[in-house]
């Protein structure tokens, strides 16, 4: 269990709410870095970071009672409870969103062209997500399925008896894979890139990444009913770069209306298959077999976005 480290105006402060600040302030490291990078400049930065801090705390907290609201209206049968926000319960999922409207306000606040800051958070946010997972060991969250065979050594204790995977673990190491390849590229490209393709890039990576991990949960976080509300928050992100990328791409003269009519059909048909596979790892035995379906499809849905953002990046620059 988490221990309070002190108490502020009798509200405590957990270890792992320290932590959360600090991975914050190295998402917004990283977005400095980008900013400094890229001549975007201070001011913006400042406005992105006054924004960013009240903005991730606020839609984090709301996705997570929005996703356990039965739990404030049925079991505890009082919805004011969960204004206590110090009694802990957020989103990652949340937090992220409220780094990107943030962004967006940010970009209108200083006229800068749109996606310049949307960028900046998506080079940074790999950055605290990693170290936000690395500390949630010995939380009790970001525990996963139970594990055996030739992955036994990766096991830790779920403090039942039983061994299981370290999600948290695998998502910290995804996450800091994940700003290491951003920056290598970045440097490659000299920094220079179409506004907003980095944040696209970032979250289709994170997002097809987070989906197969989060199926890997078993921690009992924002699930509904059998529903991991997270899990489906990363698919929609994905779904939501594709179609930007793929509207860019047919804006530009790259893709026909019955192209685009077949590739969201297939991308459909790529969820719809990930879904039944996600069904099946919770019923079936063959999960190797189910989460390599999974994998396959996630990544196929994450490689059809980045194609189309490659080729309406090529026809703009024709």
């Amino acid at each position: 269990m988490d221990q309070t480290l002190l108490t502020i105006l009798g509200i405590p402060v957990t270890g792992f709410g320290a932590a959360c600040a600090l991975a914050m302030l190295w998402c917004l490291v990283g977005a400095a870095l980008w900013c400094r990078q890229t001549g975007t400049g201070y001011g913006p930065f400042i406005r992105l970071t006054v924004l960013a801090l009240p903005m991730a705390w606020l839609c984090s907290r709301l996705f997570f009672v929005l996703a356990n609201c039965t739990y404030y209206l049925t079991t505890l049968s009082n919805p004011a409870l969960a204004l206590r926000f110090w009694d802990g319960g957020y989103s990652v999922t949340g937090a992220l969103a409220g780094l990107l409207l943030a962004a967006l306000l940010a970009e209108k606040w200083t006229k800068l062209l749109r996606g310049r800051l949307l960028d900046a958070v998506g080079y940074g946010a790999p950055l605290g997500l990693m170290l936000l997972c690395l500390m949630e060991r010995g939380t009790g969250l970001g525990l996963g399925r139970p594990i055996s065979g030739v992955l036994a050594f990766l096991g830790v204790s779920d403090g039942m008896g039983d061994m299981v995977h370290p999600v948290y673990l695998y998502q910290a190491v995804m996450a800091g894979a994940l700003f290491i390849i951003l920056t290598v590229w970045m440097c490659r490209r000299g920094w220079e890139l179409p506004s907003g393709d980095l944040c696209l890039t970032s979250l289709t990576l994170l997002g097809c990444a987070q989906v197969i991990l989060e199926s890997l949960r078993n921690d009992g976080h924002m699930v509904v009913h059998f529903v991991r509300i997270q899990q489906v928050v990363y698919l929609l992100m994905v779904l939501a770069a594709l179609l930007v990328c793929s509207r860019r791409l047919a804006k530009r003269g790259g893709m026909k209306k019955s192209r685009q009519l077949l590739l969201w059909l297939f991308a459909l048909l790529l969820v719809g298959v990930g879904v039944v596979m996600e069904f099946r790892v919770d019923r079936g035995s063959l999960k190797l077999l189910y989460y390599s379906v999974m994998t396959l499809c996630m990544a196929l849905l994450g490689a059809m976005t980045l194609i189309c953002r490659r080729r309406a990046e090529g026809l703009k620059k024709a």
